[in-house]
C-alpha cells in the first residue's frame, strides 16, 4: 500500500491512500508516492540532538515539554471535547526561533523559505470522519495556519481502517523529514487496541481450535478470550513499538513527532477508585491486636476521606468496564508510557469553558531541559518545576505551608497556588514563547501584589493583564526583542525583566 505525500497536498484533506477527499481541484504537481507501512529508522540514522516542540500550550511547554521527533502519549479526560477543542491548539503549532531545524531559514508563514522544498514544515491529523475533519479544518483556517496542515481520514469506522490511517500519516509526515524538514503527526490510539484485541482473540480461537489448553497454574494469566497473546507483555509492547517508534529525529536535521491520545474506558476511573477503598477497608480489618474502637476511627476516617473527595459517591455502584465500551483499560495506558518518550497527563475541570489543565505532578517529561524552549530554560524554568514539584510534596507529606522558605535554594520560595495558574489555559488560545516568558516570571514572584491580593477566581484574569503591562514595557520589549532574535534571554535582560516584575 502507498500514500500520496509531499508540499503540494498540504492544506488537504485525504484518505489513506493520499487521495483527497475534501471536493477542492487536485493539486498542481504530481504528488510523491510512499510506502504506508516502513520500517522505523536505526539507532545510527537518528540523533539526539533535540530542539523543543513549541505549542503554546504554557502547561506542556513549562511544565512537560516535548522534544522534536518525540512520541508523546497525552491521556485525556473526554474524547469528544478533547478533540474538538484542543486538538486545534496542538495542530497551529510551528517552529520557533531557537529551537528550528539547523539551516533553516525564516521567511514568512511557517517559519520556512517559502519556495525552497527542503526544510518545510507540516502537521498532521487523523480525525474519526469527514465532518470531523471538516470542523477541525474549520478551526485552523480561522487562526489562518491551515496551509501548512493536512488531516487523514480513515476508509471507515473499524480499528484497522483507523490504525492505516494513523500509518499514512506517519508516511506523509516522513516525506518531509527526509526533506530537513519538521513534522508532527496528531491521532488517537485506539484503533492500534482495539487491532492488537482482534489479533488476540484469532490466536485464543486458533489454540482452542488446535487443543492447545491453558495450564492451570497460568490460569491468572489468561483471563482474556483464552489466548496468552493478549497477556504477552514483550508481543503486545513489539506491536506498539513498531508505530510509536516511527517518530525521529533524524541526523539529516529533520523531524517526524508523533502526539496520540487515549482515553480510559468510560467508569475505568470510578471503578479502580472504588478498588482501592475496598482495598484500603480491607487491610484495616486484617491489622491485629487493636481494639474496635480504633478500628472504627480508622474506617470512618477512610469513608471521610473518600466522601470528601467524591470518590466514595462516584464509586457506589461502578462496574468494571467491558471490552466493548469504549476506551483503553488503565493497565494498558501504563504499559504504553513506559514505551513512550514521556506522557502528558490532563485533569478533569469544572469550567464551563474547556480548556488546557496539565497535571504536572503526574505528567513525565523524559528530556527534562534537551526538550524546553531556549528563553524558558533563560528564565529558570527547570528549577521552578523543581520547586513546585518539591513543594507539592512538603504540603502532600509535612502537612507543610506549600512553597515554603528555601524549597530548593537559598532564594525566595514560589507560591505554589500562583505558579500553578500557567498550568492551565482555554482552549483555542495559544500562547507566544515571550507571553510564555512573561506569564512565568510574573506568576513566580511571591511578591506579586496584584496576583497575590486578588480573589482567587480573578488570578487569570490579573495574570493576563500583568502579562500584557510587562510585556509592553522597556524591559519586556527588550526581552521580546532578544526572543525574537536569538530564541533566548540574556542574564541582563532577565535581572531588568525580574526587577520589573518587583515592581507590580
Amino acid at each position: 500500500m502507498s500514500t500520496s505525500s509531499g508540499p503540494a497536498l498540504r492544506g488537504r484533506i485525504l484518505d489513506s491512500w493520499g487521495q483527497p477527499l475534501d471536493g477542492r481541484p487536485p493539486p498542481p504537481v504530481p504528488a510523491d508516492q510512499r510506502r504506508t507501512f516502513v520500517e522505523f529508522k536505526s539507532m545510527q540514522e537518528r540523533t539526539n540532538q533535540y530542539r523543543a516542540l513549541f505549542t503554546g500550550v504554557q502547561g506542556v511547554d513549562f511544565a512537560v515539554p516535548i522534544g522534536r521527533g518525540q512520541t508523546m502519549l497525552f491521556q485525556g479526560t473526554n474524547p469528544e471535547e478533547d478533540r474538538r477543542h484542543l486538538w486545534p491548539d496542538l495542530m497551529a503549532s510551528e517552529p520557533q526561533p531557537g529551537c528550528r531545524a539547523k539551516g533553516a531559514e525564516t521567511v514568512g508563514p511557517g517559519g520556512w523559505k517559502a519556495n525552497d522544498p527542503r526544510g518545510q514544515t507540516v502537521n498532521v491529523a487523523v480525525c474519526r470522519t469527514l465532518a470531523d475533519a471538516e470542523e477541525l479544518r474549520s478551526k485552523l483556517e480561522a487562526r489562518g495556519c491551515w496551509e501548512r496542515c493536512t488531516i487523514i481520514v480513515p476508509q471507515s469506522d473499524s480499528p484497522g481502517a483507523g490504525m492505516i490511517a494513523l500509518s499514512a500519516a506517519l508516511s506523509f509526515a516522513e516525506s518531509f523529514s527526509e526533506k530537513d524538514g519538521e513534522a508532527l503527526v496528531l491521532g488517537e490510539f485506539e484503533s492500534m487496541h482495539r487491532v492488537w484485541n482482534a489479533l488476540a482473540d484469532v490466536a485464543g480461537q486458533e489454540r482452542q481450535a488446535k487443543g492447545i489448553l491453558v495450564d492451570p497454574a497460568d490460569s491468572n494469566w489468561v483471563d482474556m478470550a483464552g489466548t496468552i497473546l493478549r497477556e504477552s507483555i514483550a508481543e503486545r509492547r513489539k506491536f506498539w513499538f513498531n508505530l510509536v517508534s516511527r517518530a525521529a529525529n533524524s541526523v539529516d536535521g529533520g523531524s517526524v513527532s508523533l502526539l496520540g491520545w487515549l482515553w480510559e474506558k468510560e467508569g475505568g476511573l470510578d471503578f479502580r477508585r472504588k478498588q482501592a477503598y475496598e482495598k484500603r477497608v480491607k487491610q484495616v480489618m486484617a491489622i491485629p491486636r487493636i481494639s474496635d474502637d480504633i478500628r472504627q476511627k480508622m474506617l470512618d476516617k477512610l469513608k471521610d476521606e473518600a466522601q470528601s473527595s467524591g470518590a466514595l459517591v462516584a464509586t457506589s455502584a461502578a462496574q468494571e468496564p467491558d471490552d466493548s465500551s469504549p476506551g483503553v483499560p488503565n493497565w494498558e495506558i501504563e504499559e504504553l508510557k513506559s514505551i513512550t518518550d514521556g506522557h502528558i497527563l490532563l485533569r478533569p475541570h469544572e469550567s464551563a469553558d474547556w480548556r488546557w489543565s496539565v497535571d504536572a505532578y503526574r505528567s513525565l517529561p523524559r528530556l527534562g531541559t534537551d526538550a524546553l524552549h531556549p528563553a524558558l530554560i533563560s528564565v529558570d524554568a527547570p528549577k521552578l518545576r523543581l520547586k513546585m514539584m518539591q513543594g507539592r510534596d512538603r504540603a502532600n507529606f509535612l502537612q507543610d505551608t506549600r512553597g515554603a522558605p528555601q524549597t530548593l535554594d537559598k532564594k525566595r520560595a514560589v507560591q505554589i497556588e500562583l505558579l500553578e495558574l500557567v498550568l492551565q489555559q482555554p482552549a483555542g488560545r495559544s500562547f507566544s514563547v515571550q507571553q510564555e516568558v512573561a506569564r512565568l516570571m510574573i506568576a513566580s514572584e511571591p511578591d506579586c501584589k496584584r496576583l497575590r491580593d486578588c480573589e482567587v477566581s480573578q488570578r487569570s484574569e490579573v495574570l493576563d493583564s500583568l502579562t500584557e503591562d510587562l510585556l509592553v514595557s522597556a524591559p519586556g520589549q527588550r526581552a521580546v526583542a532578544q526572543i525574537l532574535e536569538t530564541g533566548d534571554i540574556s542574564q541582563e535582560a532577565y535581572d531588568e525583566l525580574a526587577k520589573e516584575v518587583e515592581l507590580r
